[in-house]
C-alpha cells in the first residue's frame, strides 16, 4: 500500500531506474483496496528480485501529469510480484488504480528497495499492522511464518475493511489478534492499536515479549504508541523495526544543532554524471538543488519516508530535517536523504552511485 501521500512532478524526466511493466491482473480486495499484479519480463527478473517487506516506486501519468508513489509488495518472493493499493480520499494515484479495470499501456516501475525486512537471525517475531500497513507484513508472513514462530496484531475500522483477512487466516501464524475501532466483533479487541490496548494484550500474553523482533507498520501515531509501549516493557530499540505508511507530521522542532547559515560548494555524482554548484545551508534541499542543475536524481515521496533519494556523503557534512527510513548505521556511514538534507560544511561532496 502507499507509504505516503505526496506526488512528484517533473518535466522531461528521463526516469532512470524505472522500467515499463505491464499490469497482468487487478483483484478487488474489498470496497476500498485492490491488488495489482505486475508482469515482470524474463529479462528483468533479476532486477525485480525482492526481500519480503520491500516496496517499489511507480510513475503514473494522470491527465498529462506525472505522479510518483511507493507501494509495498504483498506477495511471496516465489509468486508473481503484487502490490496492494488502498483508495485514499482525493488520492490521484490510489483512485486511478482502484478504478482501473484494464490497462493496455505499461506503467513505470522501479526495482524493489527498502530496509523493512526480517533480520536473518530472527527465530521468532511479532508483526503489528494497522489498515493498509498489512501490505509489507503480508509478504513477510507469507515467506517466514512456516519456518519461524510468528504472531500478528492487526487493527482495522471494521471486519469488512480488513485486507487479506482470508489469506491471513490460512497462514500458519502462531497467534493472531484483531482489533476493530468501529465495530464489535466476537474474539477481537475493541478500539485502535493504542497504548492501552497493546498493554492489555501484552499483559495477557507476557511471553510475547520474548520474541526476537517486533515489526510495526501503519500510521505515525500508531507506530509511536507501539514503540513507547514496547520500550515501557523493557524492549530495546534494536528489536523494534517500523515503517511509516503516511507522510510524517512535521512539528517544526527538528534538531538544528548542526545548522549552517553559510554557502557550501557542492559536488554531486549520479550515474557517472556530476554537477557543481553553491547552496546555502538554510536554502532548498540538496535534492531540489540537484534537480535545478538538470540531473535526473531519484526521488519519490519527498517526505523523508521512502529512501529513494538516498545518497552518500564523500566529503563534508549535511543535516536532515526528517529521517524515517535510514538506519542509525546508515547515517553513521554517511548516507543522507537528499530530499531532507542541507549542507553544514563549506565543501560537500555526495554520490548517488554508492
Amino acid at each position: 500500500m502507499a507509504i505516503f501521500n505526496l506526488f512528484g512532478k517533473k518535466e522531461k524526466s528521463k526516469n532512470k531506474g524505472y522500467y515499463p511493466i505491464q499490469i497482468s491482473n487487478i483483484e478487488k480486495l474489498n470496497s476500498k483496496a485492490v491488488s495489482v499484479e505486475l508482469d515482470i519480463p524474463t529479462s528483468l527478473k533479476t532486477k525485480f528480485q525482492f526481500e519480503p517487506g520491500q516496496y517499489v516506486n511507480v510513475i503514473i501519468n494522470v491527465n498529462d501529469e506525472e505522479h510518483r508513489r511507493s507501494y509495498s509488495i504483498c506477495s511471496h518472493p516465489d509468486e508473481n510480484l503484487r502490490i496492494a493499493v488502498k483508495r485514499v480520499e482525493n488520492g490521484i494515484v490510489s483512485n486511478w488504480f482502484n478504478d482501473l479495470s484494464k490497462l493496455d499501456e505499461p506503467i513505470l516501475v522501479s526495482s524493489p528497495t527498502g530496509s523493512f525486512t526480517l533480520p536473518k537471525n530472527a527465530k521468532s517475531f511479532v508483526t503489528i499492522a494497522a489498515g493498509s500497513g498489512i501490505t509489507p507484513i503480508m509478504s513477510i508472513l507469507k515467506a517466514h511464518s512456516k519456518d519461524r514462530d510468528s504472531k500478528l496484531i492487526y487493527g482495522n475500522k471494521t471486519k469488512s475493511e480488513t485486507i487479506f483477512l482470508d489469506e491471513i487466516n490460512d497462514l500458519p501464524i502462531a497467534s493472531i489478534e484483531y482489533m476493530y475501532s468501529r465495530e464489535k466483533v466476537d474474539g477481537a479487541y475493541e478500539g485502535r492499536i493504542d497504548k492501552d490496548n497493546l498493554t492489555q494484550l501484552i499483559k495477557k500474553n507476557i511471553e510475547i515479549l520474548k520474541s526476537d523482533y517486533f515489526l510495526i507498520c501503519g500510521p505515525e501515531e500508531m507506530i509511536h504508541n507501539c514503540k513507547e509501549t514496547l520500550n515501557f516493557f523493557g524492549l530495546s530499540d534494536d528489536k523494534i523495526l517500523f515503517e511509516l505508511f503516511t507522510t510524517p507530521t512535521i512539528s517544526g522542532e527538528e534538531d538544528k544543532s548542526q545548522e549552517f547559515n553559510g554557502t557550501s560548494k557542492v559536488s554531486v555524482l549520479i550515474d557517472d554524471e556530476d554537477a557543481h554548484f553553491e547552496l546555502s545551508g538554510n536554502g532548498p534541499s540538496i535534492l531540489d538543488a540537484v534537480e535545478g542543475e538538470g540531473l535526473d536524481a531519484p526521488y519519490s515521496c519527498r517526505g523523508g519516508v521512502c529512501s529513494s533519494c538516498k545518497a552518500k556523503i564523500l566529503e563534508g557534512s549535511a543535516n536532515m530535517d526528517l529521517n524515517y527510513s535510514l538506519t542509525d548505521e546508515e547515517v553513521k556511514e554517511g548516507y543522507i536523504l537528499t530530499c531532507q538534507a542541507h549542507p553544514t560544511s563549506e565543501i560537500l561532496k555526495i554520490s548517488y552511485d554508492e
